[in-house]
């Protein structure tokens, strides 16, 4: 009985070591991740400002636009496609996409959409997961790391990018980019 019990708990003990390990050598820029979050969404006021879905069931603050192609609760404004959204060109000072791009078909288009609707001199902020679970909404599609999410972020000047994780789990971690559209 011990004999069994053994073999199936070392080998998820061995990946669990290896995820804390990666976790030490990453860092944890989670309280960081808050910070510059929490000061961009308070800069906001004044702005025009893009929130790509509605996490938690709110928008960041009630002058925020919020776009997204499946939700249709009243919170949204308008139910467009991130990969082709119909705002004309330069129209927002800010633009948030938070836990959407690993369930876009070609998050590369989405990025590049983010770009075209942001003024110049405008700031960016995405956000995925990078270990965390399959969760279909409609379908999970992508993880990134830090310099994966850099290449997709590539047409922005990077503030920060970073890797976070949450509850300082191994096993429950994203990736985050912070930027501007410098012309």
């Amino acid at each position: 009985m011990l004999k069994k019990l053994y073999h199936f708990l070392a080998p998820n003990f061995r990946y669990l070591k290896s995820y804390r390990s990666a976790l030490k050598d990453l860092g944890n820029a989670a309280e960081e991740r808050d910070r510059l979050f929490r000061g961009l969404i308070d800069g906001s006021r004044g702005k025009k400002c893009l929130q790509i879905g509605v996490m938690n069931g709110q928008k960041y603050a009630p002058h925020w636009i919020a776009a997204d192609l499946y939700d249709t609760s009243p919170l949204i404004d308008y139910n467009y496609d991130v990969h082709d959204m119909k705002f004309p060109d330069g129209s927002f000072d800010i633009v948030v996409c938070n836990a959407v791009l690993e369930h876009v078909r070609d998050p590369q288009q989405a990025v590049d959409e983010l770009f075209r609707v942001l003024r110049p001199n405008g700031f960016v902020w995405v956000g995925l997961p990078w270990v965390q679970p399959f969760h279909e909404m409609p379908k999970d599609y992508w993880r990134a790391s830090p310099d994966g999410l850099r290449v997709w972020m590539s047409k922005f000047t990077e503030l920060k990018c970073a890797h976070f994780a949450l509850n300082r789990s191994a096993l429950n971690t994203g990736v985050f980019y912070y930027g501007q559209k410098v012309l």
